[in-house]
């Protein structure tokens, strides 16, 4: 049987090298089923590299310029401001010093030493000093205002401006400190007060004496007769307050005023 021209050809190229009619070899076709898994290990072992080398990357902490200079990326935390740090005042913008704690355990500022009864005691007698200064002026303007002299006038100006302000300081004395401290401050009041109006009634006698020219008797004056009567209540007060001194003189050893020093 004679074969057609065209099947001869197919079955010219279905032979193999060896003139058979077996199909070619299938390593010509298709890589050997060996090579298959070698790859898949190979593809799996860089996709494994590549994962932890992002892994690593990722977890490790950035700086804070890093952090910053990233675009989107979640803002770092705030980090609390320390006590040694400057704080801006949100009204002027100015920054404020913080506190400093050495200067928040610092010592105490001493207390007023007034406060205490020696302090106390002290003022008064720096007082009761002013008015003995005072007083002992006081007799030799007399005469000389009697003798018509104006610089006698002069003095009992100054004399009674004096009282004036001593007794408008012991009005503020601080005695609580002190024994018997509020009745000693109302005696030592009523001996100035006393003295004060004494001074008063001398300068209007004084004066008018001048004014007149120094004529007539000096003990008929009005004002010259008030002025003795309120001297001899102002030595009663002083008497009694002296009194009251002396203990308080003596604790704090200052000076032991009498009643005609004061």
């Amino acid at each position: 049987m004679v074969r057609s021209s065209g099947e001869g050809a197919f079955a010219g190229l279905s032979r193999g090298p060896l003139g058979d009619d077996h199909p070619p070899p299938p390593s010509r076709l298709r890589p050997p089923g060996w090579r298959r898994p070698v790859v898949l290990v190979s593809v799996a072992a860089a996709c494994a590299t590549t994962a932890l080398v992002w892994w690593v990357a990722g977890s490790r902490p950035s700086s804070p310029a890093e952090a910053g200079g990233r675009s989107g990326g979640a803002p770092s935390a705030v980090q609390p401001q320390t006590s040694d740090e400057a704080t801006e005042d949100p009204a002027t913008g100015d920054a404020t010093p913080a506190d400093d704690p050495a200067a928040s355990t610092g010592p105490t500022p001493s207390a007023d030493p007034t406060a205490g009864a020696a302090g106390q005691a002290g003022r008064v007698d720096e007082l009761l000093s002013s008015s003995s200064s005072a007083r002992s002026s006081l007799s030799a303007a007399i005469a000389d205002a009697t003798g018509c002299r104006r610089s006698g006038v002069t003095t009992i100006e100054d004399i009674t401006a004096g009282r004036r302000d001593q007794l408008a300081a012991a009005r503020t004395l601080e005695v609580t400190a002190l024994p018997e401290g509020a009745a000693l401050k109302q005696t030592l009041i009523t001996a100035l007060d006393a003295s004060y109006d004494a001074d008063t009634a001398f300068l209007s006698w004084a004066r008018r004496h001048l004014a007149g020219g120094c004529t007539g008797p000096v003990s008929d004056d009005r004002d010259y007769r008030r002025g003795l009567s309120r001297s001899e209540a102002a030595q009663t007060a002083k008497a009694q307050f002296a009194q009251a001194w002396r203990p308080i003189a003596e604790t704090y050893g200052l000076t032991i005023w009498k009643a005609d020093q004061i």
